[in-house]
């Protein structure tokens, strides 16, 4: 390799895998019901996923039957995008005077290849963090919760929002399943006896994923983050039983404590892993993450919700790495 290939090679290594992102933070106020008393949250998303930020759109149109928080449909550079009330979801109450509508930014962001906007009541900053400040909900309310991560920044904190979750339960579509049928998923179950190892922070994503790979055959073992994730591979691999247990490893990119990107870069390091396919599993593969996947030694990477691309790409890895299987 030249040596401004290896500095150049260096320089997307240092992007990539710190384990660090930027988030843009915004806000929902909201009113007491009983108290009258007016609030504010703080909430976050991931400066990758923002395509841009644009004012309450004027025309709005409605789409009958759709869920509560859908307020409709809008128009942006001749795409139509679905427009979602953040604080209509949550239940808030809010003011929905003109006057507090003209205050109110529209996040529109790309998840699972396709643009939603997202109503917030106005946008802070942008901070660059690490997802190991970045904490699980609170198993208290983690099960049924719309949050996926909480972080102090300063004295501020910041509820990072399960957008995933919120576009499944809006969008049919986005649900993930398989159309693979009980004599592929025997097939399957026959051909390998070796689990996968699945990290995703999303409860919703990581149920249906883990609930899917299952019935396409395979064996599973879920985990809530990157970090969680490592540490099953690393006492695996301590008491000798790496190679027996693990087939491969699918892991989303977004998530508390250790990301994706950090997770697969960990992996891939260490020999001792050297077998084991990584692929990337996430509603935000483009191509500046699919270069920072590259980069930290991905063998593959799929958009959500595509299980049976996933599911033909993840036989094509372990096939590539185990000539023998």
């Amino acid at each position: 390799m030249s040596q401004q290939g290896s500095s150049t090679q260096r320089k997307i290594l240092l992007e990539t895998g710190t384990n660090e992102l930027e988030i843009i933070t915004f806000y929902l106020e909201f009113v007491d019901p009983d108290s009258g008393k007016r609030s504010k949250n703080t909430f976050g998303i991931n400066a990758a996923k923002v395509r841009e930020l644009v004012a309450l759109p004027a025309d709005i149109t409605e789409v009958i039957n759709s869920p509560a928080c859908v307020r409709g449909l809008f128009l942006l550079r001749n795409a139509t995008i679905p427009l979602v009330d953040i604080s209509d979801y949550f239940g808030y109450q809010v003011d929905h005077s003109p006057e507090f509508d003209r205050k109110c930014v529209v996040i529109v962001a790309e998840l699972n290849g396709k643009a939603f906007g997202f109503i917030s009541h106005g946008v802070d900053k942008v901070h660059r963090i690490s997802w190991s400040q970045v904490s699980p909900p609170p198993a208290i309310i983690a099960a049924n919760s719309s949050i996926t991560g909480i972080c102090l920044v300063g004295s501020q904190t910041i509820q990072m929002i399960d957008f995933e979750k919120i576009i499944a339960e809006i969008d049919p579509s986005m649900v993930m399943r398989t159309s693979r049928d009980d004599r592929q998923s025997s097939l399957i179950d026959d051909k390998y006896a070796k689990e996968v190892v699945i990290a995703d922070d999303s409860r919703v994503i990581l149920m249906q994923l883990s609930s899917t790979l299952k019935k396409a055959g395979f064996h599973v073992s879920a985990h809530p983050d990157g970090q969680d994730a490592w540490e099953y591979l690393e006492a695996l691999r301590h008491a000798g039983e790496l190679d027996k247990k693990v087939l491969a490893i699918i892991s989303d990119l977004e998530m508390p404590r250790m990301d994706g990107h950090h997770f697969c870069l960990r992996v891939k390091q260490n020999p001792a892993y050297s077998r084991i396919p990584v692929l990337l599993f996430s509603s935000m593969i483009n191509d500046s993450l699919k270069k920072k996947g590259i980069a930290v030694g991905a063998d593959d990477q799929v958009t959500k919700p595509e299980l049976d691309t996933l599911i033909e790409r993840l036989e094509v890895s372990v096939a590539r790495l185990n000539p023998d299987k």
